[in-house]
């Protein structure tokens, strides 16, 4: 092990809580580059290959915690999605809206038309991807586009610490879904409720294995239940739970593409003096954000203008040069979340799931491995 870097992250870990209140944009700094450091370490330390991965994810998530906005951000899409939302609400992303037409509004829309391909409807998939990324929004979105009632489940509020209450709550739900078919049902931080039993406490393992019971037969004709689970570590996710006839079926989904980049900008700047900003250059130049991310950027860069206009007493527009400064201290907090999802699926043999991450890596131009490299550290 180096001992070096080891207490370079440490320190850093250290730096990151003393800071998390005082100055959480520093915090999150600190936060991520520890992460990154572990995650180098892991490659080149074998005994302790997994103790590092562990160290990076929690850490990963440690950072998630600070950022206030972030918080507001995931909030309000939980608030948007309580609307009737539709895919015309999402800017961008068509790739990813077509095959979630094909995947899950269809079959219900045209459920002959399915069992004449002998597709069943219903089932279960896995959507997963980096957070803040509006996996909660599209699948409200899907729903309404389906036009079939949704149960929008946080997967964490199922469980008890009660013997035998966590099993009792999923089967409670289950049997009001199967009263309410065809229907959705989303559970939202999925990775709590399905975890990976090897590692898990016995209460776990019952609970995974009581929901395995409830998936089993979905889809057929009597149940035209579909199941879909989101997950930002779908690692943690028990195998058998995405086996094929469960979760087998996976949607990655990604970032905010050009044009959701750019509608979200637009609308960060809605009723706020303006001047000149150009949405195409910032749009391309943040590649690879999260729409939390997104809205960090704009609110920054609106912060650079109130402030000018507070000492001058004029009010002072906002403009490119604005978000320029703004991106020099707000950058990306999902490209770790990339490193460690790929490490951590190669490490677990996912294939199927690390193709649509490393696809999206690519097309992003993403390089993955500059945020191992040295001089990020």
């Amino acid at each position: 092990m180096d001992n070096y870097l080891f207490y370079k992250a440490s320190d850093l870990v250290e730096k990151a809580r003393a800071l998390r209140k005082s100055n959480p944009e520093e915090s999150v700094k600190c936060y991520l580059t520890a992460a990154q450091i572990f995650i180098r370490m892991s490659k080149h330390d074998r005994e302790y290959e997994k103790d590092f991965f562990d160290m990076a994810n929690q850490l990963f998530e440690e950072s998630q915690t600070v950022n206030a906005k972030q918080n507001e951000y995931l909030q309000s899409i939980r608030d948007l999605a309580k609307k009737k939302l539709s895919f015309q609400d999402i800017a961008g992303l068509a790739d990813l809206k077509d095959e979630i037409k094909l995947k899950i509004i269809e079959p219900f829309k045209n459920p002959e038309l399915f069992k004449k391909f002998n597709k069943k409807v219903g089932g279960g998939i896995l959507m997963f991807g980096p957070p803040g990324c509006g996996k909660t929004m599209i699948a409200e979105a899907a729903a309404n586009e389906a036009g079939v009632k949704f149960f929008n489940v946080n997967a964490s509020t199922l469980r008890s610490k009660y013997v035998g209450e966590s099993e009792k709550n999923i089967a409670n739900l289950f049997e009001e879904a199967r009263k309410s078919s065809p229907c959705i049902i989303f559970f939202d931080e999925f990775e709590a409720l399905g975890q990976e039993r090897s590692n898990a406490s016995t209460h776990t393992k019952s609970e995974v294995s009581q929901l395995l019971m409830e998936m089993n037969g979905f889809g057929n004709k009597e149940q035209e239940i579909l199941i879909i689970a989101a997950s930002n570590e779908p690692w943690e996710i028990d195998i058998a739970l995405r086996r094929e006839g469960r979760l087998g079926n996976t949607i990655f989904v990604p970032p905010p593409d050009f044009e959701a980049r750019k509608q979200m900008i637009k609308s960060n700047l809605k009723n706020k003096p303006v001047k000149s900003v150009d949405m195409d250059a910032i749009a391309k130049l943040t590649e690879g954000f999260s729409g939390a991310d997104i809205t960090s950027v704009c609110e920054a860069a609106s912060d650079f203008a109130l402030k000018d206009s507070i000492k001058s007493g004029k009010i002072r527009e906002i403009t490119d040069k604005d978000f320029y400064e703004a991106m020099k201290i707000r950058n990306s907090s999902i490209k770790p979340w990339f490193n460690l999802a790929i490490a951590k699926l190669k490490e677990t043999g996912n294939k199927d799931l690390l193709k649509g991450i490393e696809e999206y890596a690519e097309k992003a131009r993403i390089e993955h491995n500059e945020f191992l490299q040295a001089e990020a550290v």
